[in-house]
């Protein structure tokens, strides 16, 4: 809310006790004056409290309704999230309708604004160029509400991209080695670009890692191997054009190498890897993993804590899993057990999608593919 603060003023020294004061040098007749002054000062209030007596004793006070201030009037406008749309334009999507004050944008790196639509809870920016799909831009602007009480917001966005290929996660392995760091490999099924496209451990509303991929073209039938707690060596290059340049600890010669730098091992037998169209897009593929076992009264329903339990639900939201019940289970996750850094988790050969455990099976021991076509040999213990 747009608030203006005065601070505490005196009055002007020419209206302190005005009417008592006498012209200099009549001390006389300033005191009388003030004598007379309090006496009939006296006899007046004396009247009124005399009067205010009879009054209240003999007639009720008047009813005086209470002035209730819906609290959504005193607050701004709140934006609730941002993201590039077809056509060259931004959408900003906010807790209720909002207007942008037009002087007050600033996108960095520079774009700037042809057109503005507002007065709604989506208001959009039309650009006068299109972003680089996936580069990360930021917005500084100011938006109201119709009452006037403004709010100023610096916020992040993606290049739009409309060339998103279809992906899958198709292989991965959540135990590291000495030759092998923890990492996930994407198969593309169609040509396109991966420009913002991200990767989650986790989901987009329950991240516990997330990797951006930068713009660069890929094809059908080629992959991408995304490697978790690097080294940082000087092999660890991430590939867009070469994918013979990476030379870090699991590094494929037939796939683009990443690296997600800063991040740790991923989660060794429960949680939620996702892949979506952007930070703040739409989910493209998913997988559950968990060796947890549920029993009756179990809080989480099984899944162990509270934040695994939302990544749970959000998939469930999202449609990007299939659950047996209404209440979802470790039962209808894949279950890692027996994997390990040369045992990976993969899909079948055939790129089986049905968003379920049955997709899923541990190869035997050297039967990890990252890089190329799984392997559809399945681990027996």
């Amino acid at each position: 809310m747009d608030v203006r603060s005065f601070r505490n003023r005196s009055l002007p020294g020419g209206w302190v006790h005005e009417a008592l004061r006498s012209p200099r040098g009549n001390g006389r007749g300033y005191r009388r004056y003030r004598v007379r002054f309090g006496k009939l000062l006296g006899r007046f209030l004396l009247s009124f409290c005399l009067g205010l007596t009879v009054f209240c004793g003999c007639a009720r006070p008047p009813h005086i309704e209470p002035i209730l201030l819906d609290p959504a009037t005193l607050t701004p406008p709140q934006l609730m999230g941002i993201q590039a749309g077809k056509g060259n334009t931004v959408e900003l999507r906010f807790d209720k309708s909002a207007w942008i004050e037009p002087r007050s944008i600033k996108i960095q790196p520079s774009l700037s604004v042809r057109e503005i639509k507002d007065g709604d809870t989506v208001c959009t920016l039309t650009l006068d160029g299109q972003g680089v799909p996936g580069k990360k831009y930021t917005l500084e602007a100011q938006a109201r509400d119709e009452r006037g009480n403004t709010s100023e917001f610096l916020y992040g966005f993606y290049g739009f991209n409309d060339r998103i290929p279809a992906l899958l996660i198709n292989e991965f392995i959540t135990t590291a080695a000495t030759t092998v760091l923890t990492q996930v490999e994407i198969a593309i099924l169609s040509d396109g670009n991966m420009g913002g496209v991200t990767f989650y451990e986790g989901t987009k509303t329950v991240p516990d890692k997330t990797f951006i991929f930068p713009s660069f073209e890929v094809k059908r039938g080629e992959f991408i191997l995304l490697h978790f707690k690097p080294e940082g060596t000087a092999g660890e290059i991430d590939e867009t054009t070469d994918k013979t340049i990476a030379t870090g600890k699991g590094a494929s010669p037939t796939a683009y190498d990443f690296w997600a730098k800063g991040t740790g091992n991923l989660s060794e037998d429960n949680d939620v890897l996702s892949l979506y169209s952007n930070p703040e897009g739409r989910i493209l593929d998913a997988v559950l993993y968990s060796s947890k076992v549920y029993e009756a009264g179990m809080k989480y329903n099984g899944f162990g804590t509270s934040a695994m339990l939302e990544k749970v639900l959000a998939l469930k939201e999202e449609g990007a899993w299939v659950f047996a019940g209404e209440d979802p289970s470790p039962s209808d996750a894949m279950n890692p057990k027996g994997a390990t850094s040369r045992r990976s988790i993969c899909r079948d050969s055939r790129f089986t999608d049905t968003n379920s455990k049955t997709d899923w099976h541990i190869v035997p021991t050297g039967s990890a593919t990252f890089g190329a076509v799984n392997s559809d040999a399945v681990y027996s213990p």
